[in-house]
Parts: C-alpha cells; structure tokens; sequence
C-alpha cells in the first residue's frame, strides 16, 4: 500500500508540473479575469475605434489615405502626445504623399508590423524568420517609431499574451505599444535589460514579470467599451472639419491633449476581432491600451512557477493524506473540504489583490483525486482490519464458547433452560452447571465489567479457575471467597466481576447459595408470588480482599428460579426506558406453569419485544430451574 501510495503522489505531482489540463485553469484565469474588482485605468489613453458608423459614412475599409492624413492632423494639432495606428498600410496609394506629410509632421505617429514566427519554439525569447506583413518603408521612415503586433494564442485560442521583445538579425524589436510607452516615459533601449522566461528590467523602477516562453500576460482591464475614453473615427474627422468652417464641432478636440491614441479596427465582420476571457470576439487594439495602461500603473500578471506550483500541491496533498489517515472519516472530509474551498478562494484573492496566478485547475482536481483515493485505501484498509478483527472475534468466540456449557446438566427433580445473548461477538457474561452427583447442582451466573475481547477474556480466567473451586464440599460463600483472592491477586486490568453462585441438594430440597455483587436470584415458591434471593455480605469479585456470607432456601415441587444477569432488567426501549424488574417478574409469573424451556422462550420473546435485537447494549444471559 505505501508503494501503491508513492507512486500515486508521484503522478499528482508530475501532473501539475507538466500542467495538464491548461486549458481548464485558462478557464480559471479567465474567471478570475471576469470576477474581481477593477483595477485602476489610466486616463492618458484615449481609443478611437474605426467601428461600423464610421465604414457606413466613410465607405468601406481600407479607407482612403487622406481620412488618416486628417486624423493625424486633428490629433496632432490639439495636442495628442502619440497616435499608434494598429493598421496597415502595406500597399500603395494615390494619397499617400498627404498622409506621409501628416505623419512627417506631427512627428508623433507609431506604424505596426508583423514578424513570421513560424517554428520559433526555442527558450528564450521569440526569433523572427522575417516579416509577415509591414507598412510602407515611407511612412517607417517618416514615422515616429515602429514595432511588432505579434499576439501570441494560447493552447485554447484566446489571446492573453504579448511577446514584449523579438529577435531578428541579431536586434531586438519592441512590440508596437511597448515601443511607444517607452518612448512617452523616456525610458530608452539601453535602460531595457532582458531576463529570458523571468521578466524584463524596464527602467530602474519597473520590473516587467514574463511567462516560461519570455511573454507578458496581458492584464485585461475588463469589457470592451467599459474601459478607458472610446471616441468614433469619423466623429473626430467631422468635428476637426467643423471647426475648420468655424462651426460646432460634435467633440471637443481638446479631450485628446497629451493623450496617447490608440486607432484601430473594432467594426464588425473585420479581422481585427480576436476571442480573449472577456469575449469571443474582441477588439486586438484593445491589447495596446491594457499593456500600456500596466506599465504606467505598474501592475502585472505573473504566473507562479511550476516549482512554486508543486510545493504548493504537496503541501496541501499531504494535509489532506493528514487529515484522513489520522481522524475519522467525517472530519477528513471537513479538513478536505475546508482545504479545497480556502485553496480556491486563495487563488482568486491572489489574483484579484496582487496579481499573481497560481495555479487552481488542476490542484483543485489533484486535490479531489488525492482526497478519494486516500480515503478509499484507508477503507480497504480498514476492510482487511475488519476481516482480522473478525477473524480473531471468531476465534475468541469459540474459546469463549467453549468454556460455556454444551448442554444443560439432568439431575432428577430438576428443570433446567439456559441462553446467552452477547451484545457484541464476544462478551463477559458467564454461566456454568456443575453435577456433582445425581442429586446435587451447582449453578453459578457471572458477569464481567466490561464488554468485547477484554470482558471476554477475563471471563474465560474466570470460569477456568472457578472449575477448580466449585467442589461439593466447599460452600458457595467459601468457593466466592477464594476465587475473589486469587482474582484480587492476579488481575491487573482493573476489570472484575459479579457472581452468583448456588448448590441445589434434591434430596435435602435445599438451595444453598451466596451472592458477590450480582443481582439476586428470583424465586417464585406457592407462598410467595416472588423474592429476590440474596445475602448480608457479598460485593464484586476481583476488587478487594473480604468476606462472603452464604444462605438457604427451602424450595418444593412448582418453585422456579431464574438466574439472570443485569442485561434482562437493564435492557431499554426505543424511548431509553428501562425493562426492569416488575416487568420481568410479570413475565415469569405468568408463565410459571410453563416447561423451563417455554418459560425461558416467553422471557426472550418479551424483551426482544421491549429492546429490539439490534438495540441490545449488553449481554443478556439468563437461566430457568423449575422443581419437579
């Protein structure tokens, strides 16, 4: 079982290394995306969205140069810091001489391109085999700077990642908006220092965490639209030529001073949509805005390692293999239970507090597996205790049996019925016959404190010595005495016993008899409906050193005893109330013309009747003499 263990942990936890499942804690990543609070957002970010009102009165896209010649204008004139266009202009126009003009002199304008990264799956950062697609080399030139828009999908095809930095022909090549952000807050090139797979020195103040393949998580910031100031392309164009006729603009231009603009596709049907944990379709500009916006509010994602995510598997596996190996059941499952829950909302507070992603996907599901299967070999394991257990009760049953009587003695004049009940498998009631002779019985009923194997055992060292002391010519009181010396000298378990023990001369038509803290023999004669059959001195054997006195009763033909232990009288029903013995007494007395064997049946009958079987709580022995 402990190998069977080891080898179990040892795939739990090569299964959070390897991440599996990462689809299901992108899922989780998403969610926490969508239910923490909002982070702060920057208002130096302005979004102007070419959207379906602007291809519906501008025509259809591409759009003619000279609409992003005025744009430029517009923006530049009331005083935009930057405009990043997240478009290209990789093809030729007749307008493009205005357009690179504009560029040219606003001096602030950033152009994107893209890079072929196919089969760049080395560590480290990402190599460029050249490029995909890029503007003009004009409007390059011309333009304030240039950068990559390489988004990088993950496994599910949602776009959370950025690569910051591209190698290609032995320089590093900015992502678009990482370049102009760096540009804004004058942190040049040299400043930038590179760790691959930990995260990117940006400046003396700013540490940039990256993922294991040297990307940035992009920190979403929320829904499209609810998020930073949203302006329409072409309400920016008809305001700017309204003010240039001296009308009413429908925007005040002076919203866009000394922000940074970022321009891109949002209409629908256009290429630009991309599934992100917000949408299944959402606009890519909106990548430019959330990475700029953590920079300047310094606020990233960063992913905890596979190592950190391992220790923390581990630790919390073991206090689960903990919490089931050593207490019960039901509160293995709280301890499981509570660990399970506080795990997960951990993983959100770290998330939505500091940013940090540790992984909860799969852990959740280890810890669930690690929970069951610890749980399910503990039961086996108690199942293959159990069958020992049983086993060894059988065992001590039948030793236990055997020192029982097989059948009851046949003396004339007398008769007799016995039966035992244990509450358990094994118990410490006792009874046994001794026929001295055709004419005289000894009887004796004991009863062990205690139940199980331990009440069984000493029972079975009790009425192995008391063999040896129940002769006819020591008297019951005497046979007491002696078996309580040698128990008080000998036993050490703090267990001991009561006894009642009687001798029954059918010639004399004497019972003798004498008492150690049992509960008295009934005896029901002609002349009396019932007594309780005991003596002056008597208390449980195995305790103290002392006497025993001893008495007689003159018994003739009808007179019944019975014999009974604590069991009978004791036994409660389903409203904890007791038998007792006027019931008990009731029972016999209407019975008493009855066979010992009948009369011994309709005592069973009416305790079973008053305790159910499956109720009993200790051992029920009783034995019937009737004189004949």
């Amino acid at each position: 079982m402990v190998a069977v263990s080891v080898v179990l942990g040892i795939l739990f936890l090569c299964g959070s290394y390897v991440r599996v499942f990462e689809n299901g804690e992108l899922n989780t990543l998403d969610m926490r995306f969508r239910l923490r609070p909002s982070i702060p957002v920057t208002d130096k970010i302005a979004i102007v969205e070419i959207g379906d009102d602007t291809i519906q009165k501008l025509g259809r896209f591409p759009l003619d140069r000279r609409y992003h010649a005025l744009l430029v204008k517009a923006l530049s004139e009331y005083g935009a810091r930057a405009v990043l266009f997240d478009v290209f202009f990789s093809e030729p126009d007749k307008n493009d001489q205005e357009f690179d003009g504009a560029i040219q002199k606003a001096n602030n304008v950033y152009l994107p391109y893209v890079f072929d990264l196919r089969n760049s799956e080395k560590p480290g950062l990402l190599q460029a085999k050249g490029y995909e697609a890029k503007s003009l080399e004009y409007f390059q030139k011309s333009a304030a700077g240039a950068g990559h828009i390489n988004v990088i999908p993950d496994s599910d095809g949602k776009y959370r990642r950025v690569p910051l930095l591209i190698q290609y022909n032995g320089a590093l090549h900015p992502y678009l908006s990482f370049h102009l952000i760096s540009d804004y807050l004058g942190v040049e090139a040299k400043d930038i220092h590179v760790k691959p797979g930990q995260y990117i020195q940006w400046g003396p103040k700013v540490r940039i965490p990256l993922d294991e393949q040297s990307n940035m998580i992009v920190n979403y910031a929320g829904p499209w639209g609810k998020y930073y100031q949203h302006y329409s392309y072409v309400d920016i164009l008809r305001s700017y030529a309204s003010l240039q006729s001296k009308e009413k603009p429908l925007l005040d231009l002076n919203v866009f001073r000394n922000k940074i603009c970022v321009v891109g596709l949002t209409a629908t049907g256009t290429t630009d949509l991309h599934p992100n944990p917000f949408s299944s379709l959402y606009p890519a500009l909106s990548i430019h805005a959330d990475l700029m916006n953590s920079i300047l509010n310094n606020q990233f994602i960063h992913r905890a390692s596979r190592k950190v995510n391992l220790v923390i598997l581990f630790l919390l596996g073991a206090l689960i293999v903990w919490g089931v190996v050593t207490t019960k059941p039901f509160k293995a499952f709280l301890i499981f239970t509570g660990v399970f829950f506080v795990f997960g909302l951990t993983g959100f507070l770290l998330f939505a507090l500091g940013g940090l992603w540790i992984d909860v996907f799969y852990p959740l599901l280890a810890l669930a597996g690690i929970y069951l299967t610890a749980a399910l070999m503990m039961s086996v394991r108690q199942w293959k205790k159990k069958l020992f257990l049983d086993n060894e009760l059988q065992i001590a049953k039948t030793i236990q049996q055997s020192f029982l009587p097989k059948s009851v003695p046949v003396i004339s004049g007398l008769d007799v019925a016995a039966l035992l009940h244990s509450a358990r498998d094994v118990g410490g009631d006792l009874y046994d016959f001794y026929a001295f002779d055709r004419n005289r019985l000894g009887v004796m009923i004991g009863d062990v404190s205690g139940k199980g194997i331990p009440a069984s055992l000493f029972m079975t060292t009790v009425s192995g010595l008391f063999k040896f002391l129940a002769i006819p010519e020591t008297l019951p009181q005497d046979a007491l005495h002696s078996l309580n010396v040698k128990l008080t000298q000998t036993s050490s378990n703090n267990l001991f016993v009561t006894m009642f023990y009687a001798i029954f001369d059918m010639n004399q038509r004497v019972m003798s008899y004498a008492n150690g803290g049992h509960p008295p023999v009934m005896y029901f004669s002609k002349k009396d409906p019932v007594r309780f059959l005991d003596v002056e001195d008597g208390y449980p054997l195995g305790v103290l050193e002392g006497s025993y006195s001893g008495n007689q009763v003159q018994f003739s033909v009808g007179d019944v005893f019975v014999f009974f232990t604590d069991g009978v009288t004791e036994a409660r029903d389903l409203k904890t109330k007791m038998y007792g013995n006027e019931r008990f007494a009731s029972v016999v007395d209407k019975n008493r013309d009855a066979s010992a064997k009948d009369l011994l049946a309709a005592i069973e009958t009416d305790v079973r009747t008053f305790e159910p079987e499956y109720k009993q709580s200790d051992d029920i022995t009783c034995i019937v003499l009737k004189i004949t």
